[in-house]
């Protein structure tokens, strides 16, 4: 192993901001790609499962959850930055001492921000495409939309706690985990835990209310449902990736705590 874990995720968070100082267009550009792949991800996932829903089949939510793994795979290897994950890193990085807590949340809010963009760029491609101008296409995914705004606030709010401390994880285990095939296969597995578990990822539901919005679609969705849903899921995102498993993993991990001479030679090695 190159690095250990929490070393790996404190020098992402350096890389990140380095990124970020140096050039907001360039990394607000790999923001707004991870919304696209999301959105990429969705798809194939609503569209894969639409026969199995329609046929009623049990094996409905199985079908919508097995591949949305490939969103994190395609952000991890493809350049994107994500809003959930850089929770963890940064919260890491801060308690590390290598990073300002002005720091964090000026990543958080830049890389949210491009998340939305790409997300409601992707949904702007799909209307025109013309994959979703027909009702029968749209019914599981109207169906999902509608389930997911009408959940209370605070089930959102726990489900976003729940579904980020599942997503973090499936970042941080993989720096736990040697070769390429390895880490890909245990950055799905746990994802798709996430999916079928029915947990809430703003950045996810962004891209999914952002498509059904803007094609045809029921009068029950709307925005201000879609924003009842997003804000408190994004709030349960940050508690479950911050502190649940990034102030947690430096609790538990004290040793990385005294981070003067580490965060020295992680300082280095992003400068170079």
């Amino acid at each position: 192993m190159e690095k250990e874990p929490i070393d790996q995720a404190v020098y992402y968070a350096l890389k990140k901001k380095k990124t970020l100082d140096e050039s907001f267009l360039r990394y607000f550009t790999k923001a707004a790609l991870a919304g696209v792949y999301i959105g990429f991800a969705l798809m194939i996932c609503y569209r894969f499962a639409q026969p199995f829903f329609d046929v009623h089949s049990p094996a409905t939510y199985l079908t919508t959850s097995i591949l949305f793994g490939l969103a994190l795979v395609l952000i991890s290897y493809g350049g994107g930055e994500l809003f959930t994950g850089n929770t963890m890193a940064f919260t890491m990085s801060t308690i590390a001492g290598v990073t300002t807590w002005k720091d964090t949340i000026n990543n958080w809010v830049t890389t949210y921000l491009g998340n939305f963009v790409g997300a409601l760029f992707f949904a702007v491609l799909i209307h025109y495409s013309g994959l979703f101008s027909l009702a029968p296409k749209t019914t599981w995914i109207m169906e999902a939309a509608h389930t997911k705004m009408s959940a209370t606030t605070l089930e959102l709010f726990v489900k976003g706690i729940l579904c980020n401390w599942l997503v973090c994880l499936a970042i941080w285990i993989p720096m736990n985990v040697k070769g390429d095939i390895a880490k890909i296969f245990t950055t799905i597995l746990i994802v798709f835990g996430f999916m079928i578990s029915g947990y809430e990822h703003s950045i996810a539901n962004i891209a999914l209310f952002s498509i059904t919005l803007i094609v045809p679609h029921p009068e029950h969705i709307t925005i201000a449902h879609a924003l009842h849903n997003i804000i408190p899921v994004t709030f349960g995102n940050i508690v479950g990736g911050a502190v649940f498993v990034g102030a947690l993993n430096m609790y538990i991990f004290p040793k990385k705590n005294n981070q003067q001479s580490n965060s020295e030679s992680v300082s280095t090695s992003v400068a170079k």
